[in-house]
């Protein structure tokens, strides 16, 4: 049996590669979509890594990687989404032995809806700042929600192929010494 040392080591060390694979995939892994936007599979990673680690490390992993993304790709954002990832680590459980249980497919959905309306309030916050009335603020944080809903869905569906794939190769059991 691990002593707690050695387990908290190991979560350390997961965690870091979880948040180094969270930024790459995101600033790196993009997909365009029609809206002009783009999906990439940092999220997925996200949910992955809250599915294998417990809260705190997961929590910290997905900020991390999330920030180190923004900080190459789309700095004005890092503050947004270092809250924004870090909640979205929150709804996963890793208690199970595997990472695809209906749970954690379920929060997929209450994960996507902090990743939607947290970057438009980010969007707001933004526009309000930089001078733009409430009005036109409002307008454009609306009109981005679609292509984060886009993001969300996109994340959930790569997600789920994902975890299943690794449920079969015993991956979470293997990593963990389960």
């Amino acid at each position: 049996m691990k002593s707690k040392h050695s387990a908290h080591t190991l979560h350390i060390v997961i965690a870091a590669m979880f948040a180094a694979m969270i930024a790459v995939m995101t600033a790196f892994v993009q997909i365009k979509t029609p809206t002009g936007g783009y999906v990439h599979l940092g999220d997925s990673m996200i949910y992955l890594t809250a599915c294998f680690l417990p809260m705190p490390y997961a929590v910290a992993a997905s900020a991390i990687g999330g920030g180190i993304a923004d900080l190459l790709v789309y700095p004005e954002t890092i503050l947004y989404t270092i809250i924004i990832k870090a909640l979205n680590a929150v709804f996963f459980s890793s208690k199970d032995n595997k990472l695809l249980t209906k749970r954690n497919a379920l929060m997929t959905i209450p994960s996507g809806l902090v990743t939607v309306v947290g970057y438009s309030i980010s969007k707001l916050i933004r526009q309000l700042l930089a001078g733009d009335s409430f009005q036109s603020a409002l307008v454009n944080a609306l009109w981005k929600m679609p292509e984060n809903a886009i993001q969300a869905v996109a994340s959930a569906l790569i997600f789920i192929l994902i975890a299943a794939a690794f449920d079969k190769a015993d991956i979470k059991k293997r990593m963990l010494n389960r």
